[in-house]
């Protein structure tokens, strides 16, 4: 079995939707950074709009390939590497860049929060990735799809699901339907230091979300304690992890001693 297969790689084939990828990207900066490129059908749109396009792909085989079957374009780098390992401040050095990609459905949420680790240097990210990832990455509060990555998102960018895409557009057509989402990085809502305290109490309690909060923190923090914090961040005992706003999450991590979340 290839690496592909192996990461859950499905090519895309229909042009229609690699243009309305292409289309959901802003015109500026001029160059993008996409991640998978495949056999080069979102890198063809790509490279139709803007001057410069780097692809970052794991595959040796499609890596090689790639340019000759684009024709040789002169705007197109190809990086041959994983999109988890790969430097990228070494070739993002003129400002902020966008990004795109058919992401592969098994690595999408590392891939993801490695793109969203970029801060500043992603101007805008568009990518295709399985529904039920999308749907976590755009949940609100009391939806069951939220989660420890929807407030990973929160804290560090605006996120949109733009469409759906179903199997027959890929090739081999996967069982599931995919999702476009857009990611816009932002300045952290809240200090990065309380946010980091307010996803590692939310984790916990993400474990445990069939529990009500009162009875998820107290695997982490005396009852007594836990029932003083969600006192003091008018956040009610009874609701559960998914119901709350990042800022409640971090009006909670405010109102414990240092430390205490990571007991």
């Amino acid at each position: 079995m290839s690496r592909r297969r192996r990461l859950g790689q499905h090519f895309l084939v229909d042009g229609r939707v690699a243009r309305a990828i292409c289309d959901a990207l802003p015109d500026t900066p001029p160059r993008v950074m996409e991640i998978g490129p495949g056999k080069g059908a979102l890198t063809r749109e790509l490279l139709r709009r803007f001057p410069r396009v780097v692809a970052i792909e794991v595959d040796p085989t499609l890596a090689a390939a790639l340019p000759a079957r684009l024709q040789e374009p002169a705007g197109l780098e190809v990086v041959r590497g994983d999109a988890l390992e790969v430097d990228v401040a070494a070739f993002v050095t003129e400002g902020p860049w966008l990004a795109a990609g058919n992401l592969p459905y098994s690595v999408a949420t590392p891939i993801l929060r490695r793109c969203l680790g970029l801060g500043q240097l992603l101007a805008t990210g568009v990518f295709m990735v399985q529904e039920e990832v999308a749907r976590r990455l755009v949940a609100r509060p009391g939806e069951r799809a939220r989660g420890l990555l929807t407030l990973e998102v929160e804290a560090a960018a605006a996120a949109e699901l733009l469409f759906t895409v179903p199997p027959r557009c890929f090739s081999p057509p996967p069982r599931v339907v995919s999702a476009v989402v857009r990611l816009w990085p932002r300045t952290p809502p809240q200090p990065a230091e309380l946010v980091r305290r307010a996803l590692e109490l939310a984790s916990v309690a993400f474990q445990h979300r069939r529990k009500k909060l009162g009875n998820a923190l107290a695997a982490l923090l005396p009852r007594q304690l836990a029932s003083g914090a969600t006192a003091a961040a008018g956040v009610g005992a009874d609701a559960r992890a998914e119901d709350l706003t990042l800022a409640e999450w971090c009006a909670l991590a405010a109102a414990l001693p240092a430390g205490a979340e990571g007991a």
